[in-house]
């Protein structure tokens, strides 16, 4: 497998639902997002908690916000490393972590999100001085290095401004809700009043933005309305969506009679404060999901980005796709018999892909059975020529790399 030293988003295209392949590596990678994101909320929501919304409950309830400062810290920081591992493996050499972490773009991205997230950790620890004025450039910091390895960050300009103000208001609020969820039980009355108001206040603006910045990104990577439900991004959107929505309606319950009575010392709340958390830790792990699955194409896109395969030879039919995402081009095929069953084995195939100058190549032997993975790394965007050779027939493809 040749293997270029060049930067590449981190982030993988999860692979259209209609191939009939297993891909671990789908539920891998979402699942590591979902971490991410959660640990990300976690430990900013409850460094902003402790110091804007609720610095009183935060002071008398110092032990849980110790623990969802490094519970946060420790999700974040173990779904990046392991991150890293992950996607040098599917490259086929995990000796290569050392070239990826220092000699490409995305990973000198992530050995930045790993200090600013021990930077983070210190200063709310209170390792470092200086806290109210450096804690806010690196908790943004550490967004954007969320945003530069999302699919805003492979779009650039006005989609990753915006996808890093929606990452910004979500973390402020939601990561504040989750922060009050925890450190509510045995505070005291005013204490929770005084965060519940800051918490309020701060939503008004962050759902406003929320939703607009929403609307925009939603309708950027979708394009046509009927991408809604008809394609796999469009649905987990819509999961997404309906979970925000849950939320919404839970947080003005809290805020239009919630909050009045809290203040008349007639109820006490903490239920639906917590199902508001409890939903919100849905809507990240959604996110998670969503942001490891392809958007649909885009209109006049030159070339796809992803390209079904389903040849058939005799009794035998190789079913798979080719797909690029991030710079990566990816082969997955499988050799399967007349009634769909893997074959026991099958032989070496050779891929090669060329654009101007450039040319990879790689010669893919089943991993397992008759399953085929190829991966190649290419140095430019635009247009690609890849060809897959067969053991009776080469197959030529074009496809659309995008960095």
């Amino acid at each position: 497998m040749l293997i270029c030293k060049e930067p590449v988003p981190f982030d993988l295209a999860l692979l259209d639902p209609s191939a009939a392949m297993p891909h671990e590596h789908d539920n891998t990678q979402s699942a590591l997002r979902a971490a991410l994101y959660i640990g990300v909320f976690l430990l900013v929501g409850a460094g902003v908690f402790a110091r804007y919304v609720g610095p009183q409950a935060a002071r008398t309830q110092r032990w849980r916000v110790w623990y969802l400062l490094s519970g946060g810290f420790l999700l974040a920081l173990g779904s990046t490393v392991y991150g890293v591992y992950h996607v040098v493996w599917m490259l086929g050499d995990t000796a290569l972590v050392g070239s990826y972490l220092l000699e490409t773009r995305q990973g000198n991205l992530l050995l930045a999100r790993v200090f600013l997230l021990v930077g983070l950790l210190g200063l709310s620890m209170g390792w470092f001085r200086f806290d109210r004025w450096v804690y806010p450039p690196l908790a943004l910091g550490l967004l954007l290095t969320l945003s530069l390895t999302a699919h805003a960050g492979a779009v650039g300009g006005l989609q990753l401004l915006a996808d890093l103000l929606h990452l910004g208001a979500g973390v402020v609020w939601a990561g504040g809700v989750l922060a009050l969820a925890v450190v509510w039980p045995g505070t005291r009355y005013e204490a929770v009043l005084q965060a519940i108001r800051g918490l309020s206040a701060l939503g008004l603006a962050s759902v406003a933005g929320l939703t607009l910045l929403g609307l925009y990104l939603s309708w950027a990577r979708l394009g046509e309305f009927s991408y809604l439900w008809s394609t796999a991004y469009g649905q987990r959107l819509l999961l997404k969506l309906g979970l925000v929505a849950l939320v919404v309606g839970v947080a003005a319950v809290n805020r239009l009679w919630l909050l009045p009575r809290l203040q008349a010392k007639q109820v006490k709340g903490l239920q639906t404060v917590s199902l508001e958390a409890t939903l919100i830790v849905g809507v990240l792990l959604a996110s998670g999901l969503l942001a490891t699955t392809e958007p649909p194409p885009t209109p006049g896109q030159a070339a796809p980005r992803i390209v079904n395969i389903s040849e058939t030879f005799g009794n035998r039919r190789f079913v798979g796709q080719l797909f690029s995402q991030a710079g990566l081009i990816h082969l997955y095929l499988d050799l399967r018999d007349a009634e769909g069953n893997l074959l026991e084995g099958g032989p070496a195939l050779r891929v090669r892909a060329e654009r101007g100058s450039e040319l990879l190549e790689d010669t893919p032997v089943p991993f397992y059975k008759s399953q085929y993975h190829s991966a190649l790394l290419t140095r430019q965007a635009g247009e690609w020529r890849v060809e897959l050779e067969l053991p009776e027939k080469t197959l030529e493809f074009t496809l659309e790399v995008q960095r």
